[in-house]
């Protein structure tokens, strides 16, 4: 099949799926329509025209999908919990049966390049929920040694319902993060999608529930004040698990407090990825390639954006980078030949504009590559943005401070390396990190001094299925994505202490 073919396949068989889950929430087993009829449209970022609309979830469609998650949890956590693994395995062998087409639905609503992001997105979603799947059997308590012949253990047990609440730049993966560790120990579960982004991950769920029994994950659609609001405040959650911006999260974090409700955050970032003069450029030019998320336009918190480059390399390192940058092909996110989709949303757009200005507008910047929309027919119309990098901006600067969220990344110079580790420092956000050197000595310094969760050495992978992911700072709270993080986040703990002379 040629390219183009399989391009329009692909589109309508995304259009057709939208159409079906027009105005549908998941609740208690069933796709239904919002409680109170009301719909929001979602936007193709690719071309501007209307992907669908969604369910306008208000208080009553949050209590709705709460009440059900609670008759539906008691039984859910009776079941063994090998059983509940069988499940969950076998629901994602169905998510997986469904790659291509829950992939070009992703596609359609959030612009990411279907090879590149969100076929990769879909495998990554199923890894994660099959880790967990595995995990079952590790919801261990202990038993501690007691005098007088006392029996003394603790217990794993579940919260009872999690409330969680997803961004639009990766909401298959990010389902299944909150969804696997909350599932597999005994929770059931309502997850608000983003406004931007609500389609596929109902999709997924209505998959994962032709398995699970009804009322076990529940997915509904809408706005923070409306939806997510609602669910953090209500009564009937007892775990609430977010990722998004640090502004939201704070927010999040007042709201649960006033019911003492645990929270997981896993918030912005704006990460150094620092060069030492002694390293390969042959690993650091595709390495900070990577780790700059541009085929997810740069929309992901861990990216590398600030490049933190030695003065004797930096001209090198910039003009390869820019030379790597100019070989992306930008367009059609449905064609298997696009490496980098369009953004979000007009919203998200005029922000990486607003930040690319300003370092325009700045006495000694220099926008070394992309800038502003790519040339061509195939890019006029959506939210397309070349890859862009920037020199010479003062790291004071908003744009070398603030998470810009777009395929944007800055350059800066540093001759010290206690300077490129105050320059790594010098962020309100503590999410991801990266040095390059072949200096062992230097590489582990660097480790124990820089301030962020999620650290590497010459690499910068993307968080992974059993790599523990999470940020200090203003970056979050908590890890995400392992065995531990699934018992210290999922699960609630008893302490027994049995005499048997009593």
């Amino acid at each position: 099949m040629k390219h183009s073919e399989a391009t329009a396949q692909r589109r309508a068989l995304a259009l057709q799926d939208a159409a079906r889950l027009k105005a549908k929430v998941l609740v208690d087993g069933q796709l239904r329509d919002g409680a109170g009829g009301a719909t929001f449209e979602v936007e193709n970022p690719a071309d501007l025209s209307i992907a669908g609309h969604a369910a306008r979830c208000g208080e009553a469609d949050v209590d709705f999908a709460v009440q059900a998650a609670l008759r539906a949890q008691p039984a859910w956590a009776a079941l063994a919990a090998r059983e509940r693994s069988k499940l969950l395995a076998r629901a994602a062998d169905r998510l997986e049966a469904e790659t291509d087409r829950i992939a070009a639905l992703l596609c359609l609503e959030t612009g990411n390049a279907f090879s590149t992001q969100a076929r990769p997105e879909v495998g990554t979603a199923v890894d994660t929920l099959r880790l967990f799947a595995g995990l079952a059997g590790e919801l261990k308590g202990r038993t501690i040694p007691w005098p007088g012949g006392v029996h003394c253990y603790t217990t794993r047990d579940p919260w009872g319902v999690v409330g969680a609440i997803i961004p639009w730049n990766a909401p298959l993966f990010l389902t299944a993060c909150k969804s696997g560790p909350a599932l597999v120990a005994g929770n059931t579960i309502v997850v608000k999608t983003a406004e931007q982004a609500p389609l596929a991950a109902l999709r997924m769920g209505e998959i994962l529930q032709e398995v699970l029994p009804p009322g076990v994950i529940n997915i509904l659609s809408g706005f923070g004040e409306e939806a997510g609001q609602p669910l953090v405040e209500h009564p009937g959650v007892h775990k609430i698990t977010f990722t998004g911006s640090s502004t939201v999260g704070q927010v999040i974090l007042r709201h649960a407090a006033d019911k003492i409700a645990p929270v997981t955050l896993e918030l912005g970032g704006k990460s150094p990825n620092v060069v030492l003069p002694d390293a390969d450029l042959d690993r650091v030019v595709p390495g900070i390639l990577q780790g700059m998320r541009f085929t997810r336009q740069g929309q992901s918190c861990s990216a590398g954006t600030r490049l933190l480059l030695h003065d004797s390399i930096h001209d090198e390192v910039v003009a390869r980078v820019v030379g790597e940058l100019a070989k992306m092909r930008v367009g059609d996110p449905m064609d298997e030949a696009s490496e980098v989709g369009a953004i979000i949303s007009a919203e998200q757009y005029e922000r990486v504009n607003h930040y690319v200005e300003m370092a325009r507008t700045t006495p000694g910047a220099r926008i070394a590559c992309g800038g502003g929309r790519p040339a061509g027919e195939a890019v006029a119309k959506g939210y397309f943005y070349a890859p862009t990098l920037i020199e010479g901006v003062p790291h004071a600067s908003p744009v070398c401070q603030d998470e810009i969220f777009g395929p944007v990344a800055v350059t800066v110079r540093w001759r010290d390396f206690d300077e490129a580790i105050a320059l790594a420092n010098d962020t309100r956000f503590g999410l991801a990190a990266s040095v390059w050197t072949r200096d062992l000595a230097k590489a582990l310094a660097f480790v124990d001094r820089v301030k962020a969760g999620f650290v590497q050495v010459n690499q910068y992978i993307t968080p992974q299925p059993n790599l523990p992911y999470g940020g200090l700072k203003m970056s979050g709270l908590g890890k995400e994505n392992t065995l531990e993080a699934m018992l210290d986040h999922f699960t609630c703990s008893k302490t027994v202490l049995i005499n048997p002379g009593a």
